[in-house]
């Protein structure tokens, strides 16, 4: 069992997606690091784009506190290792403050003010104090009836102050802090103003990618500063130190294998391949794997003697024409795998070992061709949500009937093919509505374009870990026998 977690920390919540809270959280992040801080950033949900602003200000790995993906235990955990080393965390919240994924009707009455999946949930687990950011370009009085009615429904006491953001002028900064403080009876902790010149643009499904955002260093600087000089940061402070200690459950380590090396383990790793959440590459390390990064964009071959290749998620088109003009690679990866190394891919990964990827623009391309399906990226259709799974064809995650969590986020629609392979999941919505299957996979094979946290379910990595194992046994054993290597000599 590890120790209690007493590290001061705060969670940035907001009326609703678009009210400031990742301006918050980055100038929050920037102002202490200013102070001398090691800060730690979380980011509750699944996301991937507000995580990479995050690590990119902290300059340390932004982790995921998902309470639907990883249940309370996985939630402390991922608090527990990531703070480790870390003076204060900074956690930015999703959506609204009380916004999840719904309550059935019949439970609503029972679970009124637990409000599953939210910023609120996670806050109470992680027992931390949450401020509230309004968006004060367009409302007055109105600000403290919004943060009344939070503050009701929060029967614990969690939310403890409110963050004004994009504040026109000091009338209005001084109408809505009376207004908040007389009405709502919570503290105003600080007021940014309203600041043209900080440009981290969003897209209809977030911000734009960190590595599309030419600005973004300028941007932290100015909402670091402005924080620095808008907010009381010894009282926030203050109130960081007053979270709740907090006990996780250890995180289980897998016993080393007599005389076992690590087995190596390659991640796809570059500016396509950029979507992983950071404890995924870490379980995977304790379950007895090492770890070995390799970029499809600028890589002649994948690296030798691997025993599994993981392909994660990536978010651009705009890498499709280099990643199958690199046809070294591909191939490299071609014979590695028809030479027994499996393959686990999701997402993006899915789409670069396709037979085929159409662009929005309505260019063909041919990519790895693993599994034989062909795909369409279409700009307007996003399919994105949690999705409850069951293991349909027992796989290297596991055997038949496992429950797994997951979520989808892609912007993609198949076109052919998929017919002749076993399906990975049967897959339902949050709510357990059908929807269907999903994925396919074979012996040494795993594609999906649903992403797993692998912290939900402590033997998952171990799984991975010993599906690699088996193949570089495998393929030891065929060399001793004969029949030569595992893979040709690079391109």
């Amino acid at each position: 069992m590890l120790e209690e977690v007493g590290i001061p920390r705060l969670v940035v919540g907001g009326l609703g997606s678009g009210s400031g809270k990742t301006s918050i959280s980055l100038g929050l992040t920037g102002a202490l690091r200013a102070r001398g801080r090691i800060v730690q950033t979380f980011k509750v949900g699944p996301d991937f784009i507000d995580t990479a602003y995050l690590a990119h200000t902290s300059r340390r790995p932004c982790r995921n506190l998902d309470s639907w993906l990883l249940g309370v235990d996985g939630v402390r955990r991922s608090l527990a290792h990531g703070s480790v080393g870390a003076d204060c965390v900074i956690v930015e919240g999703a959506m609204g403050v009380l916004d999840g994924h719904g309550m059935a009707p019949e439970a609503v009455m029972e679970t009124a003010t637990q409000f599953p999946g939210s910023t609120l949930e996670v806050a109470r687990i992680i027992g931390a104090p949450i401020v509230l950011v309004v968006d004060a370009w367009a409302m007055g009085e109105t600000a403290a009836a919004a943060a009344l009615g939070i503050k009701q429904l929060d029967q614990a006491g969690t939310v403890i102050g409110v963050i004004l953001n994009n504040v026109p002028n000091d009338y209005r900064r001084r109408v809505i802090e009376d207004a908040v403080w007389s009405l709502a009876r919570m503290p105003v902790l600080g007021a940014l103003p309203h600041m043209p010149s900080v440009r981290i643009p969003e897209m209809r499904t977030g911000l734009l990618p960190l590595l599309q955002n030419p600005d973004v260093d300028a941007a932290i600087v100015e909402l670091a500063d402005a924080v620095s000089r808008h907010c009381d940061l010894d009282l926030i402070e203050r109130l960081m130190a007053q979270a709740r200690p907090v006990a996780p459950p250890a995180r289980r380590r897998r016993a080393p294998l007599p005389d076992a090396d690590p087995v190596r383990i390659g991640v796809a790793f570059d500016d396509a391949f950029c979507f992983y959440y950071p404890e995924n590459l870490e379980l995977l390390e304790d379950a007895g794997a090492e770890i070995v990064t390799f970029s499809p964009l600028e890589d002649a071959a994948v690296p030798h003697d691997l025993g599994l290749i993981y392909m994660g998620g990536g978010i651009s088109e705009a890498y499709v024409p280099r990643l199958a003009g690199n046809q070294s690679f591909l191939e490299s990866l071609r014979r590695a795998h028809a030479h027994g190394v499996p393959v686990y891919a999701e997402g993006c990964g899915l789409q670069y070992c396709a037979r085929s990827l159409r662009t929005s623009a309505g260019e063909q391309y041919r990519m790895a061709g693993l599994v034989p399906v062909d795909i369409a990226l279409e700009a307007g259709t996003l399919h994105s949500g949690y999705r409850d799974l069951r293991i349909a064809t027992s796989s290297m995650l596991g055997g038949a009937g496992t429950r797994l969590r997951g979520h989808e986020f892609h912007f993609s629609r198949l076109l052919s093919g998929g017919d002749c392979l076993n399906p990975a999941y049967s897959m339902h919505d949050c709510d357990g509505e059908p929807l269907g299957c999903e994925g396919w996979t074979d012996p040494l094979m795993l594609a999906s374009f649903l992403h797993l946290h692998f912290g939900q379910e402590q033997d998952l990595a171990g799984r991975l870990v010993a599906t690699a194992r088996e193949a570089l046994n495998r393929s030891s054993d065929a060399t001793i026998a004969g029949r030569g290597s595992r893979f040709a000599a690079p391109v």
